[in-house]
């Protein structure tokens, strides 16, 4: 599928890794009760959340995303990962097939109707007692001025419904 994340697939990971490797072990120490169970990323990107997960013994692992340039670095760390191209908002999914259900950095850039079918669609899918994570950021008084250059630069390039 095409996406406006395909134009920065290779440059994604040498901008985010680092910046966004604190957050991903803090995800994972949260989920280490859910280590036997199915896990989903919704929104997955290159995968670095479950490419973690699995170096750390989590074994039912699944990612989406729309973006097949995304998904194509995802795919390379180990075949055991089930990757889905998908649009996140209306997968193919049966209701209430995963535990947990993970949506990191995907919130923020999409208009409130995309925000809502993203949380509607990972309801559905999550069981009754399931666990649905979400991990995002939003600037505010503390944000450095270069850090809102770069993300507004790093947003333009992905370009608009980027999802």
């Amino acid at each position: 599928m095409k996406s406006n994340y395909n134009l920065m697939a290779k440059i994604y990971d040498p901008i985010f890794y680092l910046a966004f490797k604190p957050i991903r072990i803090a995800v994972m120490n949260e989920l280490l009760k859910y280590k036997e169970k199915i896990i989903l990323d919704l929104c997955c990107g290159t995968g670095n959340q479950i490419k973690l997960l699995l170096k750390h013994g989590f074994r039912n692992l699944y990612c989406l995303d729309i973006s097949d340039s995304m998904l194509e670095i995802a795919k390379r760390s180990d075949s055991s990962i089930k990757i889905y191209n998908e649009d996140a908002t209306k997968t193919n999914f049966n209701n209430a097939r995963f535990d947990v259900v993970i949506i990191s950095f995907a919130i923020h850039e999409k208009d409130r109707n995309t925000q809502q079918a993203l949380i509607n669609e990972a309801y559905r899918i999550i069981k009754k007692d399931g666990l649905m994570l979400v991990v995002d950021y939003v600037f505010d008084n503390k944000t450095t001025k270069f850090g809102r250059i770069l993300m507004s630069i790093i947003e333009r390039i992905a370009g608009g419904e980027h999802y």
